[in-house]
């Protein structure tokens, strides 16, 4: 006559287990969902991140070839001031840095694919479709310019100069790695080509430099003016470089050293190097900042005695990454 209370597991234990068991899983996932979204968030705008994270197929490895506008940026003479600084104001300078540079890119919906050291690597069109995804990038650059010089005023350390090439081309872009470790980024003979404009900004004393490809189709919502054609280390091809100062709401094609520029251009390509320093000499009278006029000027001795091929139209031959 022993009664077994069958009822009260029946009733009470296997509802509450069960309701226990599916609250913990729930918590589960959601903390691991809060979690991959401020991990996708320290490289996407808060926009991208509710669309990629619809889209779970994109977090998987893998890759495809895609046309994508890519900037690549760093510090100027960085390193002359890191040497200036213990490692723990150096991070903090940093933090702070990017703290304005990513929220340009992060307002234009770009995608930061890395950072390395003061370097800074970013693609649009890419997870992403983006139309307009040239424009995005040049406003990108600029506004990052225009946020410099605004950091600059609130530090006491000399200023931080940015330097940012651009470029638009195709590109292999996915996550690469393994299957227990994969990163986000964009591979391909274009990205290169970013990070050598980039450098080349050292050698004219420029901030911003594109492609031609980059501009093409964008042309009337830019200000720029082509700072000539060069031959990067590594690269069969002459690309032809242009210099973006700003929006077209500002234009400035009609002033002076601009004119002088373009005439000092168009006389180096010409071979018709006499002509061409004295345009560039009056570019540096109504502008004695201007970089690119100074870079021709030191350049154009050696071109003048050198055996130019009857092919050559101008290109520049540049011996450093």
């Amino acid at each position: 006559r022993i009664w077994f209370p069958w009822m009260i597991p029946v009733v009470i234990q296997i509802p509450v287990a069960l309701t226990w068991a599916i609250l913990f899983h729930a918590m589960r996932s959601y903390l691991a969902s809060d979690f991959l979204e401020q991990s996708l968030s320290l490289y996407l705008s808060p926009k991208q991140v509710k669309n990629i994270l619809q889209r779970p197929n994109l977090l998987r490895p893998g890759g495809v070839q895609q046309c994508i506008s890519i900037l690549a940026s760093d510090i100027a003479n960085f390193s002359k001031t890191s040497e200036r600084m213990d490692a723990e104001d150096l991070v903090k300078l940093l933090n702070q840095y990017y703290e304005e540079a990513i929220g340009c890119i992060h307002k234009t919906d770009g995608t930061v694919v890395n950072l390395v050291g003061d370097a800074i690597f970013a693609v649009w069109n890419a997870p992403q479709a983006q139309a307009d995804h040239q424009e995005r990038a040049g406003r990108a650059a600029l506004l990052l310019q225009s946020r410099i010089v605004q950091f600059n005023q609130r530090t006491d350390i000399p200023p931080l100069n940015t330097r940012v090439g651009l470029h638009t081309g195709e590109a292999c872009v996915g996550n690469v790695g393994s299957s227990s470790h994969f990163a986000y980024t964009a591979i391909g003979e274009a990205v290169n080509l970013a990070f050598r404009l980039d450098g080349l900004n050292k050698h004219l004393d420029t901030r911003i430099l594109a492609t031609r490809d980059f501009l093409k189709g964008i042309n009337d919502q830019f200000d720029s003016r082509m700072v000539g054609l060069f031959r990067f280390k590594g690269f069969d091809a002459v690309t032809e470089v242009h210099e973006l100062i700003g929006l077209a709401a500002e234009p400035q094609a009609s002033l002076p050293w601009r004119k002088a520029f373009a005439c000092g251009l168009r006389d180096f390509r010409l071979r018709e190097f006499g002509a061409a320093e004295q345009s560039f000499t009056e570019t540096l009278k109504h502008r004695p900042e201007d970089g690119a006029a100074r870079f021709y000027l030191e350049i154009i001795p050696e071109y003048r005695t050198a055996s130019l091929p009857p092919e050559w139209a101008g290109e520049i031959e540049l011996k450093e990454k």
